[in-house]
């Protein structure tokens, strides 16, 4: 939608007569081909010029002389009213002043005859001479909708490469598209086309290499530190109530959240006892969301000068906000904003306080789906505004692990390494260590094994037993400050592993006979989920849910179903906005051909030409001359496309009917 967005501002700047427009991207063919179907949907001419090839289509065709900056602002009165002229990485130009004074004495010439001079390239330096006749517009990155459409064409083509079909779900090519976001349209298809590279399956090793395409994105930062996505949910022994949060995090930013309105996450601050997992956790949180993981240092963004910090500040969130989607982890971040609870008399004090607001502001206003996860090991240094509710989803509070932990913190580090954990005693050695962290836990593992090699033996029990006599827990030598950070946590955190008690009582009463029915399951009507979605305000959601449940579906099949919720009938209808002849569907209501709209342009829905005898068969249609397919020729009167609408793109028509728009039927 972003693309769109900025699509109709270009419009609507060009048609309220600004002459020049300095359109900055990276992305020269994607944004050549959109601004080519503004310039047919605007029916205004486009002719775009390079340095190496000239004026494209050519000014005349016995034009043989070598293109130039000069020849170029002489050529462009030339042309009939009403043109736009794209004109390609023109900015080395701008710098003599002999050009810089032909385009300002074009400006006016430009204006009359409505022509607009669109500077296209991937620098958009505006001449202070040009700066109040001029619009600097920077075009975005693809955002979801547009890899969507790039994801289902590189898709249709390993599927015609291989034999064996790839196999996907939508939460799988909603998680592949995720994966990618922050890259251009071209580096997305190389990406894709990597990773599923002869496969017919995914496991996590597709989005592994993925996220791993956008470490050059990081790479460009002093204060920025992309992390490859090794561990996963499953090698976090325990904290069991955070894993489930996690993944409920994790369906929040699925397709169909957004379609229901759910908000994004904004992350989550991790207290705790040292050793106990928190690092670990925030390093799974990237692999279970498919998000790339960089860890931002804030002691790095402190200069000497004065203002330096704060701009390291700003240029390192905008630049996460470029990655994104990504996993924001700031360590052990009351070291980092140490000096925040001085008295403010310090430069470094009061530095301070102004990067922990610019930071505490970002996240609150942030619109992206970044999600910060940080961690603490004590709160004594933590300004209290950071630990407010609303500045994170949660404040979770990991304690040093419980018995049942601790079993499968050694069964995991054990089985890493290749030791089959039946052949251990692993409930003597996990009563034997309470008081352990997991990072001790993992350090008896190690030290165990070391010993065993050195000794040239095969690791036993013994060895296991003697390593734990050697290890020292920390609750023994910081006794008091992690008793104090308990009794803090009481009532201020959520706990990230369930109560031993809390649990042993549940599972006693499951184990009784009395077997007791909820009341919301007694004769509860059977209502579809988009009916469901439809009847709660959802419009939206429920019409896309109502499509992907039935697969294919009529215009007026689809208005029937909606009847009951909003007003479908009208004199409204649908059709193609580059032919606007091309008549979609008509008779219905404002509202409903806007949500069509929105629906079909962000991508959720799809237009697909189909049959007339299915139209015939529920007597319903449009008394005009009916078209058998889309075609780019120009429609010389309203003709009538039968149509329905699906979740997937037309393998041919996609793009032609991409683009809808609403008319008043009449």
């Amino acid at each position: 939608m972003k693309s769109e967005v900025v699509l109709d501002d270009i419009r609507a700047r060009i048609e309220s007569g600004y002459p020049l427009l300095f359109l900055k991207t990276a992305e020269e063919d994607r944004w050549e081909r959109e601004l080519a179907e503004l310039a047919l949907e605007m029916e205004r001419g486009l002719v775009s010029w390079t340095i190496t090839r000239g004026l494209q289509p050519p000014f005349s065709d016995d034009d043989i002389e070598p293109p130039s900056a000069t020849r170029l602002l002489g050529q462009l009165d030339g042309y009939p009213e009403d043109h736009l002229f794209l004109v390609k990485d023109f900015h080395p130009y701008l710098t003599d002043p002999l050009i810089l004074r032909q385009v300002r004495d074009l400006l006016p010439e430009l204006i009359a005859q409505r022509k607009t001079l669109l500077i296209f390239g991937p620098v958009a330096n505006v001449p202070l001479e040009l700066a109040k006749d001029s619009v600097k517009i920077e075009l975005p990155l693809p955002d979801y909708e547009d890899l969507r459409e790039e994801f289902d064409q590189v898709l249709t083509g390993i599927h015609q490469r291989q034999t064996s079909p790839l196999e996907l779900t939508d939460n799988d090519e909603d998680r592949l598209i995720k994966a990618v976001m922050g890259l251009t349209a071209n580096e997305a298809r190389k990406a894709w086309q990597r990773a599923l590279h002869g496969r017919t399956a995914l496991n996590d090793d597709v989005f592994t290499t993925l996220i791993a395409e956008k470490r050059t994105l990081a790479s460009g930062s002093d204060f920025l530190e992309f992390y490859d996505l090794e561990e996963n949910v499953d090698d976090i022994g325990g904290l069991d109530q955070l894993k489930d949060w996690m993944a409920k995090r994790a369906d929040a930013y699925s397709p169909r959240a957004r379609e229901q309105g759910v908000p994004l996450p904004k992350g989550m601050l991790l207290l705790g006892v040292q050793g106990c997992g928190k690092s670990l956790t925030a390093r799974a949180t990237a692999r279970l969301l498919s998000f790339p993981l960089i860890r931002l240092d804030i002691a790095a963004l402190l200069g000497a000068q004065r203002g330096e910090s704060e701009k390291n500040m700003r240029n390192v969130l905008n630049l996460v906000e470029s990655i994104a989607p990504a996993v924001l982890w700031l360590d052990e971040i009351e070291k980092g904003f140490a000096g925040v609870e001085g008295d403010g008399s310090s430069n470094a004090d009061a530095t301070m306080l102004r990067l922990v607001g610019t930071f505490l502001t970002w996240m609150a206003e942030i619109q992206k789906p970044v999600f910060v996860v940080a961690t603490a090991n004590s709160v004594e240094h933590l300004p209290p505004e950071m630990l407010r509710r609303g500045r994170f989803d949660e404040l979770f509070f990991v304690d040093l692990p419980n018995f049942d932990e601790r079993k499968n913190i050694l069964a995991i580090h054990l089985k890493k390494r290749g030791w089959k954990t039946e052949q251990f005693d692993l409930d003597d050695l996990a009563h034997r260590s309470e008081g352990f962290s997991g990072a001790e836990l993992e350090q008896i593992v190690v030290t165990a094994l070391i010993d065993a090699f050195g000794n040239q033996q095969v690791l036993s029990q013994q060895d296991l037993e003697r390593a734990w006599r050697t290890t020292v827990p920390l609750s023994v030598t910081m006794e008091d400050k992690i008793f104090a950070l308990r009794n803090w946590a009481q009532d201020r955190c959520r706990r990230a592993t369930s109560d031993s008690r809390v649990t042993a009582m549940l599972d006693a009463e499951n184990r009784t006979d009395d077997v007791r029915i909820p009341l919301d399951d007694i004769d509860s009507p059977t209502v579809p989920p988009w009916a469901q979605l439809a009847s709660a305000g959802q419009l939206k959601a429920g019409i896309v849910e109502f499509i992907r449940t039935h697969g294919d579906v009529l215009f007026p099949q689809l208005a029937e179903a909606l009847e009951p919720y909003l007003e479908v009938s009208g004199e409204h209808g649908l059709a193609v906005r580059s032919n606007s002849n091309v008549v979609i569907w008509s008779g219905l209501s404002q509202s409903l051909c806007e949500f069509l709209c929105e629906l079909i342009s962000s991508k959720r829905l799809y237009i697909h030409p189909t049959e007339i005898d299915r139209y015939k068969a529920i007597q319903k249609g449009i008394r005009l001359p009916i078209l058998k397919e889309p075609t780019d020729e120009r429609v010389p009167r309203p003709s009538w496309l039968p149509s329905s609408l699906r979740t997937a793109p037309h393998p041919i028509h996609s793009a032609r009917l991409s683009r809808i728009g609403r008319m008043k039927w009449g």
